[in-house]
């Protein structure tokens, strides 16, 4: 019965309390003071959260934090009434504080100001506390839009926001903000401590999840189920994505759709991905296109956010004309502007596209540059990816400006236990890539990179093929190839079903002088590949077992 009560004096303050507070002159400004001094940050949330009339307080809160926000740049003679208001109901709120600095230095009370820009100054600082806003630290606060007034004192405007329940935190929110110049920045929230006056009981709603993380007095979707009926883009944005998770894509669109309305880029972004996923698999020719069309105009809008992932997302589209030769022309400027806001799969997009000469003219140089400047943001991908570039390169191909600089980024993931790192570290190493050529190098990384998981069957393959075969001279150690593939090949029953590994293992058997068992694994794998109707590698397998039954070994340009 208190849950019942609760909630409905909830929705009700939500929805009748007067949005419209009297304007003040200088004359009637409030003085107050901040009493963040006095108490922390914690401390306050406390006070406001175990209060008799809690649910009642929060709604009002809410709506005076909204309107100080919405009136902030415009009527800041109105912040002074709203800001007073805001800190009556809680005196920790940032937005709150702001809203009376803002007040002040519209009427030029430099002294007023002062007080309230401390409060701020200790505010922010209790709030970050320990924190740098990743998932894993996010910020201490008590609404969404204390994350929103962060932003703008750091010059940066909200975009989009969506409430979060995980291990980390039981009720908190991601929120991502556009600087004045630069990419998109997600920043988290914890703002659990709003659950603290909530008794939830047992009530919940069958479009949102029971939560298994927490226990069931503190679970936050009353919460966001109540946020979201009044028009709480973050709490919208919350249940439409759950929605989508459980396949339920029509009401998930439903709930995105108003979210969207208020210029959210994580609703855009989501219903693009849902309208482009119900178009594929629709049979109906008219219906797809229009759900494409749907799709198009959902990623239109997240970049016109500033979303660089949509800009990527939408230019892999126009280049593969999905929506028609005729713009596959916007790909590139698509591309190039994400690849300014430093977005790596742009940039490494643009380095594909110039290395192989498609879209644009072959420009090996032009790749490098792009491919340096991906792996230059410390993008585990791109660097792989650059490294892959360079050792792909022919030989008067390999004095890329940042070739050196490629050691220290693959040396940071081998740290990691990367084990495609150690193999290109290898392969730098034996190609003289960057460094002197130094084959103890280059073989001392390959044996790091099987030891890291010598079940791995990409990497054990990489490694024994390369060791094999390869024309270096001093490079092969054909039996330290075949002793990893008799390893791989004996215990892995998905590694021996693979026609490529079969060719290696046969190989290696090969270079040690076994040919009668290199003829055998050869036929093998050649069968293998019949079976599989892998006729890509066929021609290739059929030319090895040439080889073998001439008594030859495969020597080739490799790494």
């Amino acid at each position: 019965m208190r849950t019942l009560i609760l909630l409905a004096a909830f929705t009700i303050s939500l929805g009748c309390q007067s949005a419209t507070p009297k304007p003040d002159s200088i004359d009637n400004a409030p003085q107050a003071g901040t009493r963040s001094g006095q108490q922390s940050l914690t401390e306050a949330q406390r006070a406001f959260t175990r209060a008799a009339d809690y649910s009642d307080r929060l709604a009002r809160l809410l709506e005076l934090e909204q309107q100080a926000l919405a009136l902030a740049a415009d009527e800041p003679l109105k912040l002074g009434s709203l800001g007073s208001a805001i800190l009556d109901i809680y005196s920790g709120s940032l937005t709150g504080h702001y809203a009376m600095s803002r007040f002040y230095a519209h009427v030029d009370s430099e002294e007023a100001k002062a007080v309230h820009d401390q409060a701020l100054a200790e505010l922010m600082e209790s709030m970050q506390a320990g924190a740098d806003g990743s998932r894993s630290k996010p910020y201490k606060a008590l609404t969404l839009f204390d994350g929103h007034t962060l932003a703008r004192l750091d010059n940066r405007s909200a975009v989009g926001a969506i409430y979060q329940s995980n291990a980390t935190m039981a009720f908190g929110y991601q929120l991502v903000t556009r600087p004045e110049n630069g990419p998109l920045q997600r920043e988290f929230f914890d703002i659990s401590a709003l659950l603290d006056g909530l008794d939830n009981g047992d009530t919940k709603s069958a479009d949102t999840p029971a939560d298994h993380t927490h226990s069931t007095s503190d679970n936050p979707w009353i919460l966001i189920r109540l946020l979201a009926a009044q028009m709480d883009s973050a709490a919208q944005t919350a249940i439409g994505r759950y929605l989508a998770s459980v396949q339920k894509f029509d009401d998930a669109a439903g709930w995105l759709e108003v979210a969207a309305r208020s210029e959210n880029v994580i609703a855009n972004a989501l219903l693009a991905r849902i309208y482009w996923s119900q178009a594929e698999d629709n049979e109906d020719l008219a219906l797809r296109q229009e759900l494409r069309e749907r799709s198009l105009e959902n990623y239109l809008h997240a970049i016109a956010l500033g979303s660089a992932d949509s800009m990527y997302t939408l230019a892999n589209l126009y280049i593969n004309d999905v929506y028609g030769e005729e713009n596959r022309a916007a790909a590139l400027p698509l591309l190039r502007r994400a690849a300014d806001l430093q977005h790596p799969e742009s940039l490494l997009y643009l380095g594909h596209l110039y290395s192989i000469g498609r879209e644009v003219e072959q420009d090996l140089v032009q790749a490098d540059e792009y491919f340096a400047e991906a792996a230059a943001l410390n993008d585990a991908q791109a660097v792989l990816s650059y490294g892959r570039f360079l050792t792909s390169a022919s030989e008067e191909q390999q004095s890329f400006s940042a070739a050196a600089d490629i050691h220290g980024w693959l040396e940071n993931l081998a740290k990691d236990d990367n084990a495609e790192a150690m193999v290109l570290l290898g392969n730098l190493h034996a190609r003289g890539l960057g460094q002197k050529a130094s084959n103890r190098r280059a073989v001392s990384w390959y044996k790091k990179a099987v030891r890291t998981d010598p079940q791995d069957g990409d990497i054990v393959n990489e490694v024994a093929w390369t060791l094999t075969v390869s024309d270096i001279q001093g490079l092969q150690r054909s039996g330290y190839a075949k002793k990893i593939m008799d390893n791989l090949m004996t215990k892995n029953a998905e590694a021996a079903q693979r026609p490529e590994y079969l060719d290696t293992w046969a190989a290696a058997h090969a270079a040690n002088g076994k040919f009668d068992e290199a003829i055998r694994l050869q036929n093998v794998a050649i069968e293998t590949a019949t079976n599989q109707q892998r006729d890509d590698v066929i021609g290739i397998l059929k030319t090895h077992l040439e080889k073998f039954e001439a008594g030859a070994t495969i020597i080739e340009k490799a790494p």
